[in-house]
């Protein structure tokens, strides 16, 4: 393969509507939405907008055979990765790429699992939040894809990609360290993506508050102590890094996480706090805080 030129995309939520839009604005390619039967009429007479302009995709249901996609991007909330995991099978071949957009750390070696681990690319999203109302998608595009491939290697999928990435004016990195970047979004998460959950508040209330600046930062600390346990490199820099970033670079944030609470939408706690806490008990650690907010968060879900 030298080019990609046919894309499937698993999961039409913030992250996802970034890439389709790029995607879908280049007549060169081919962009096909997976949806199941739920979602396939809802969809097609309800168009999805994205800064306030609609956009009918192409949808196409799991069970169809004629399509084969070069690139699997699968951009689903957590508890959607199973389902994308399991009906991509028959639109994949033998040297389809897959990047996950999903947070947390795991959802690649779960690709990986059922795929093989040699297109599998490690990818997250830095930038300013999705903000989503109902079918309504906005975001400002201030962002950047950080894409890389662990033991950093720079691979054809790595550039097969990037190619992509340049043709359709989407916002990437390349990261030449792209476990300890990863491990970094992962730290700051499960710092203010969690707080700013059970507190209702922005980044900003959360930092001119001492207590609650000091709760951000024992989250993030748990979470710094089992990535030294999993062998992660130059693990207090990467917990300082991401102090940085939240203290002193990022101004504010709405998470989507308190978008998921504000909106009575299942949240992605087992992915943070909950990988935190079976991470904690693998390696003998205590995770007080992580148990504390994952109880605090699914009280908030029952409600």
């Amino acid at each position: 393969m030298n080019e990609i030129k046919n894309i499937l995309l698993c999961g039409l939520g913030g992250l996802g509507c970034i890439c389709a839009v790029q995607i879908f604005k280049n007549k060169s390619l081919n962009l096909k939405i997976l949806v199941d039967e739920s979602r396939y009429l809802k969809y097609r007479e309800h168009p999805t907008f994205f800064n306030s302009k609609p956009y009918i995709f192409d949808y196409i249901l799991p069970s169809n055979d004629s399509y084969k996609a070069d690139l699997v991007i699968i951009s689903t909330k957590n508890d959607g990765l199973d389902f994308a995991i399991k009906n991509v099978k028959n639109f994949v071949h033998k040297q389809t790429i897959f990047i996950s957009l999903l947070n947390g750390i795991h959802s690649e070696d779960k690709i990986a699992e059922k795929y093989g681990n040699k297109n599998v690319l490690t990818t997250f999203y830095i930038g300013h939040s999705c903000i989503r109302e109902g079918r309504n998608i906005y975001q400002d595009g201030v962002y950047n894809f950080i894409i890389g491939q662990k033991k950093n290697q720079y691979s054809k999928a790595l550039k097969l990609v990037s190619d992509l990435f340049d043709k359709t004016y989407i916002n990437y990195q390349i990261s030449e360290n792209i476990e300890e970047e990863y491990w970094k979004k992962f730290i700051i998460n499960i710092g203010i993506n969690q707080l700013s959950a059970v507190t209702g508040l922005t980044l900003k209330p959360i930092k001119q508050d001492s207590e609650l600046s000091q709760r951000l930062l024992n989250l993030m600390h748990e979470a710094e102590m089992v990535a030294e346990k999993e062998g992660i490199k130059n693990h207090k820099s990467i917990f300082n890094s991401a102090v940085k970033f939240l203290f002193e670079e990022l101004d504010d944030a709405k998470t989507s996480m308190l978008q998921d609470i504000e909106a009575k939408r299942k949240t992605e706690v087992d992915i943070f706090a909950g990988t935190v806490i079976e991470l904690g008990k693998k390696h003998n650690i205590l995770t007080p805080e992580n148990e504390k907010i994952y109880t605090e968060i699914k009280e908030l879900e029952n409600r």
